[in-house]
């Protein structure tokens, strides 16, 4: 069974007895291996962020109406 970054985390910070330093996680990145899910959530960011348009079809998502309400809330 492939461990969660999210649970990586709340391991290290239930072990620590404290959130982890930047440091801490970066070194428990190195040992991390991305589950299915993570890696088809990071490849849907990837594609979210070389799309030209936003999913409500402004070719400028930064200055979407729609997008910016749900950024700002």
């Amino acid at each position: 069974m492939a461990i969660t970054w999210a649970y990586r985390i709340a391991n290290l910070t239930k072990a620590l007895g404290r959130k982890p330093t930047l440091n801490e996680m970066l070194d428990a990145a190195q040992i991390h291996q991305m589950t299915p899910a993570e890696i088809e959530a990071q490849r849907q960011s990837w594609v979210r962020g070389m799309t030209a348009r936003c999913e409500h079809g402004e070719i400028d998502f930064e200055q979407c109406p729609k997008c910016l309400a749900r950024r700002s809330s």
